[in-house]
């Protein structure tokens, strides 16, 4: 009779524990948003041109591709001049990994393509290729080009906004109660040895 109860014990404790793991991929979602900031000292001449890559995956609260969703970004670049004469820069964000290298186009980037004046903070606008970029990667690849005239880069920031996967209390309970009862289980068994 002991063994029979030793044994429910153990199927109910596995039983929630598996429980628990699954239920936490149901989790309900809250606002969130995450920043990623480029800004190399000394500022860097254009041209050449400049590449670099915000990454939003960075750190203990970084976004997660997969669990989290992105609703909203801007990409927000500081470039100047100190002569003030008209120069103009080329933005180009590839928005898929085979854009980079296209050999059956002269202009391979379906992605974003901005034309800016060098007059100081310039803000980039939304594109659905770009959302779909960051959620799927939370990397956005930034090549800042002159289309006319030498100027500085001073710095870039990615600001964006979602929702952030959470999962819920109730799974976290039970989760606990199915580690909590294998531990029991576990226990018992080397007591019993």
């Amino acid at each position: 009779m002991k063994a029979v109860g030793s044994k429910l014990a153990s199927t109910l404790a596995a039983g929630l524990l598996l429980a628990g793991f699954s239920a936490t991929a149901d989790a309900s979602y809250i606002g969130w948003s995450w920043t990623d900031v480029y800004d190399p000292n000394p500022d860097i001449q254009i041209p050449p041109s400049l590449t670099y890559t915000h990454n939003l995956t960075d750190g203990a609260y970084g976004f997660r591709p997969g669990e989290d969703v992105l609703t909203w970004f801007q990409l927000t670049v500081d470039l100047y001049s100190f002569d003030e004469a008209g120069e103009a820069a080329y933005i180009n964000v590839p928005t898929f990994w085979w854009e980079t290298e296209n050999p059956w186009s002269d202009n391979p980037s379906y992605g974003d393509n901005w034309f800016w004046n060098v007059s100081g903070t310039e803000f980039g606008g939304w594109s659905l290729a770009g959302l779909l970029t960051l959620n799927l990667t939370g990397t956005y690849s930034v090549t800042v080009s002159s289309v006319y005239g030498n100027f500085l880069f001073g710095s870039s920031s990615l600001d964006s906004r979602g929702y952030r996967a959470v999962p819920e209390p109730g799974t976290l309970a039970l989760l606990a109660i199915g580690l909590i009862g294998m531990g029991v289980a576990l226990s018992r068994r080397r007591n019993r040895k």
